[in-house]
């Protein structure tokens, strides 16, 4: 097994029906992620997020910039709560809460 989701990745929430995508901006503790739904991003942070794959350490920064703003609503679920989307290049493999 390799590490949780690190800031920057894109995970699934799998204990709701819709699965909504949320962006990680931190890793709270060895069991939480923390981070903003896609849906509540501006269509231009989306554009930015886009076009950064694959480069994750923009992503990262994208991600921790989000992270600091008040106006967002941030949510903290469990790992095992959570599907990987979109993975960071650089780390073959799942995590431990989904298969990539």
């Amino acid at each position: 097994m390799t590490a949780n989701p690190t800031v920057g990745e894109i995970v699934a929430i799998t204990t709701t029906d819709s699965e909504p995508l949320l962006l990680v901006s931190r890793s709270t503790d060895d069991e939480h992620s923390t981070g903003v739904l896609l849906a509540d991003l501006a269509t231009e942070t989306l554009h930015r997020l886009r076009a950064s794959e694959p480069d994750t350490a923009t992503r990262r920064q994208l991600a921790q910039a989000i992270g600091r703003t008040d106006d967002l609503m941030s949510f903290t679920v469990p790992i095992r709560d959570c599907a990987l989307v979109e993975r960071d290049s650089s780390r073959p493999g799942p995590f431990e809460g989904g298969d990539a």
